[in-house]
């Protein structure tokens, strides 16, 4: 292998110019590849196509539509939201909801008008024909709506004598209430309008003075009500965000009389962040690449000291193409690449470099080329190895887009080595053997200096340094698990962004926040809402339903009403009327904190006959299906699916995070499945129930995270430390490069344990990537460390030889390397910020605790002979305490001399 490098380093700088043209032939043809990367925010950056919740979500959106918008109308004070429907507001809304409706990304549109002509139609319309408006309006007629017959059927069931009462009261005051609105000869039928202000109090307000309870999904409260905009489902994240920036400009010149409005929702931070990903890899590139200039230009002391940037650019330009023709998507996590991979791949130009400069000017090497190739080649190969392993174990995360991230990192960092090895070697090959560096000795420079003294610890705290960083790294271990993540996925986006503050508006001014839906499916449409025509009553008079709460219906077969079939089909609708009403009930206030109103197609009569200090009857499903008939189309579409087999319960849930969210989704999960006891809830036989939606995803990413996010850690870390075990052919070996990264683990999880830290859920690649840098970094060392010994010098020695000719080299790449992580900061999104600054951080002890505390233990090992043993020949061994020249031999006949012999008696 010595004669491959040097033959290697030789052909390199003979063949600078060839080397150049198959370079820029391969960058031009990868980096065509990166005009094909994709960005990716949707499910299928935090879902698996195979988890159960990403099937539920496809189809959930199948049925009925993607995300939602919201647009929130707030009316100025002395205005109250019984205006929205005065002509100019609903022209503005009408106006608004007709140019959503024929965009191509909106699936349907729940206006506040929408609600109160849904609520007109339960009051003029009977369940016989509940697509037309009563001919005649009296208190004869009246009672006949399909409203009225709901409350009937209510007063009738409920048996107890004082909810009776009740009902029988609230009845007769809404009659006061809409006798003024009966015909009569005098009375004009417009007086039953939305341009009538009474009529319209009658229909939004009830008896007590609030909005209706069927009303609260559209109307929060006095001043507040939204319109519903549902975008088409599965759509691409453009598409979506499309979608999302054609509801704010149906809004941006339209404005309500006595309110304002605002347009807010899941898809414009999706946009957001859409948006981010396609400006913001650049602009974090170009922020790390300003800071290493700066960095090479203060610190690094060499000829063309920015060369090492220029290869790094070259490397990581192939990986991103790279990434581009696999497939690779571009996502939050993924955008982290560049800098990432500017920072890390940076440290294996740099090391080149630095080694051919001191080949030539503290060894005045013949032949320094292809001493740098021989020596340093390999073990830039085995830390290559070393990132590669810690990247892969990314490979095992739940989450796409981490997997992702691994695999561009180990993508990434291969070629990065390949292309630094081999540009550094021609180029400087070329350079050294036309003009050989003339420099100065920087042994005694301020950073080598700097890392003698660092690792200049006495070898007697090699022990205690081992012991500590089993108890920090079993520390660490123990309190994991106690960690918790920020789990607001609100808090994830830019908190100064306009979008962001809508969302926080929003929240505050409804308590709204997200949605979680509810659908429920059956084979059978029967079974849910059965097309079987509407009787009251037989040709007898008798009516064609009877029973008490809580029985059931039961459909009469007399002559005139139901045949027998279409009474079973009914009574088996109703056992699934009941349950969805029940569970509705029950879910309000069982998750109270967590869920502001629910709302189905049942959702208007049933909340209509629920009357406090009454029984929670439930209409029956003829009345229900009725009222499906009678609703406006923008309702049905968002409720029921048009064959009958599917219908749509939409919680409103209030502002939490995730976590709080998962305990009541997987309650909900459990309670479908159990059919006895007091947390039964699971749904009659052939129905099924679903969740899904916005907060079911969020869930679903949540659980995806923590599930290993801790094993992806300790996995690297084994990766690793095999792949040394068999490549220096020593568990010793292995361990001592590992030590640092046991306390650089360990601190990391107790600072963030001690400081109740909530950790970023981008965290989970934070462990890998300390990992992949620290062991860079002991590798080289250790492997230089054993060089040393090799050429005679005694254990202290070789370990501050190594710290004084590498120390340059290891600052500035140290440096590079914090720089790459840290400038992920400076993100607007706290999800990249947080992750920046916490890893960052733990890079910086991990550098340290390789320069400061691997030495001593080096040493402590090696005069115990556990070092070197099986790498070096005893006889190579020796106990030499000063730094001397060593001649180079060449390996590569006809390879021309660069500085002439070498006198081997001479020290410097």
């Amino acid at each position: 292998m010595r004669k491959f490098w040097s033959k290697l380093a030789v052909v390199l700088g003979k063949r600078v110019g060839l080397v150049a043209a198959v370079g820029l032939l391969i960058t031009g043809i990868l980096g065509f590849g990166v005009t094909k990367l994709e960005f990716a925010t949707g499910q299928d950056s935090y879902l698996n196509a195979s988890d159960q919740v990403a099937k539920d979500n496809v189809a959930y959106q199948d049925l009925f539509g993607g995300q939602i918008m919201i647009v929130l109308f707030t009316m100025d004070d002395g205005h109250t939201v019984d205006e929205l429907a005065t002509p100019a507001n609903r022209e503005v809304l009408e106006a608004a909801k007709a140019e959503l409706e024929a965009n191509p990304h909106v699936l349907t549109v729940v206006s506040p008008i929408d609600a109160l002509q849904f609520s007109q139609n339960l009051l003029l319309r009977t369940p016989d024909d509940p697509t037309e408006d009563m001919a005649t309006f009296d208190l004869g007629t009246a009672t006949q709506s399909i409203a009225s017959q709901a409350v009937s059927w209510a007063t009738a069931s409920d048996q107890e004598a004082g909810p009776a009462a009740l009902r029988a009261d609230d009845f007769a005051t809404t009659v006061d209430r809409l006798l003024p609105f009966a015909d009569a000869p005098d009375a004009p039928n417009d007086g039953r309008t939305l341009d009538n202000a009474d009529w319209v109090d009658v229909l939004l307000y009830g008896n007590d003075g609030e909005i209706r309870k069927p009303l609260l999904s559209s109307f929060f409260d006095d001043t507040h009500a939204q319109m519903i905009v549902r975008l088409k489902g599965n759509a691409s994240i453009e598409d979506e965000g499309a979608g999302a920036v054609a509801v704010k400009e149906a809004f941006a010149d339209r404005q309500i009389e006595g309110g304002s409005t605002l347009v807010t929702g899941a898809p414009v931070l999706l946009k957001d962040i859409n948006d981010y990903l396609r400006g913001g890899i650049l602009s974090l590139g170009a922020i790390a690449v300003a800071i290493m200039i700066i960095i090479l230009l203060v610190f690094f002391d060499v000829r063309w000291r920015l060369l090492p940037l220029a290869v790094v650019l070259i490397g990581v330009l192939w990986a991103f193409g790279l990434a581009g023709y696999l497939g690779i998507p571009l996502s939050v996590v993924t955008i982290a690449g560049l800098p990432v991979m500017l920072g890390v791949g940076v440290d294996y130009a740099i090391q080149m470099h630095a080694r051919v400069e001191e080949e030539v000017v503290i060894d005045r090497a013949s032949h320094p080329i292809q001493e740098t190739a021989r020596n340093l080649g390999p073990a830039l190969l085995v830390v290559t190895f070393d990132a590669v392993f810690a990247f892969a174990a990314l490979r095992f995360a739940k989450v796409p887009m981490i997997r992702d991230f691994g695999m561009l990192l180990v993508i990434g960092i291969a070629v990065i080595c390949l292309n630094s090895i081999v540009q550094p070697l021609a180029i400087l090959g070329a350079r050294e053997f036309r003009s050989p560096t003339k420099g100065r000795d920087f042994r005694e420079g301020p950073l080598g200096r700097l890392v003698v003294w660092l690792g200049d610890l006495p070898t007697w705290s090699a022990v205690p340094i081992m012991v500590a960083s089993v108890l920090i790294f079993a520390g660490g271990l123990a309190v994991e698990g106690k960690l918790t993540l920020q789990t607001d996925p609100i808090q994830w986006v830019n908190q100064s962004s306009q979008n962001r503050k809508d969302v926080a508006t929003l929240e505050r001014r409804t308590d709204a926040s997200s949605e979680l839906g509810i659908y429920i499916t059956a084979d059978d449409a029967d079974l849910l809402l059965p097309q079987v025509e509407w009787k009251a009553t037989g040709a007898d008079g008798a009516p064609c339903l009877t029973g008490a709460f809580p029985d059931a219906p039961t459909y009469s077969t007399a002559e005139g009403c139901y045949t027998e079939a279409e009474a079973a089909t009914m009574a088996t609708a109703d056992e699934s009327v009941r349950w969805l009403e029940n569970f509705t009930t029950d879910a309000l206030t069982r998750y109270d904190e967590k869920l502001l109103v629910g709302s189905s197609i049942l959702s208007p009569l049933a909340d209509l006959t629920d009357l406090e200090g009454a029984s929670n009857v439930v209409p029956p499903v003829g009345l229900v299906s009725a009222s499906y008939r009678a609703a406006p189309d923008s309702i049905r579409t968002l409720t029921v699916t048009e064959d009958r087999k599917a219908e749509n319960l939409l919680f409103i849930t209030k502002p939490g995070d995730l976590e709080e969210r998962a305990v009541m989704i997987d309650d909900m999960r459990e309670r479908f499945a159990t059919s006895e006891g007091p947390d039964a809830a699971q749904p009659p036989e052939g129905v099924s129930a679903t969740p899904s939606g916005l907060a079911v995803v969020g869930v679903g990413l949540l659980q995806n995270l923590e599930s290993n996010r801790v094993e992806l850690t300790y996995l690297s870390i084994f990766l690793v430390f095999a792949f040394l075990t068999v490549r220096l052919k020593s568990i010793v070996r292995s361990l001592l490069s590992l030590v640092p990264v046991l306390i650089a683990v360990g601190m990391a999880s107790l600072v963030a344990f001690a400081f109740s830290l909530k950790l970023s859920p981008m965290t989970a690649v934070g462990g890998p990537l300390v990992i992949a840098v620290c062991t860079e970094f002991t590798s080289l060392i250790l492997l230089r460390f054993l060089e040393e010994r090799e050429r005679g010098f005694s254990p202290r020695a070789a370990a501050e030889i190594t710290a004084a000719r590498t120390g340059r080299a290891f600052i500035v790449s140290g440096m590079t390397a914090v720089a790459g992580v840290a400038v992920i900061a400076t993100s607007s999104l706290p999800l990249l910020r947080d992750f920046g600054i916490i890893v960052a951080m733990n890079v910086i002890v991990a550098l340290l605790a390789a320069l400061v505390m691997l030495p001593p233990v080096m040493i402590w090992a090696e005069e115990r002979g556990w070092v070197s043993r099986g790498m070096i020949p005893p006889e190579k061994l020796g106990d030499k305490s000063r730094d001397e020249v060593t001649p180079t031999e060449n390996l590569v006949p006809g390879a021309p001399d660069i500085s002439g012999e070498i006198d081997p008696n001479v020290s410097i």
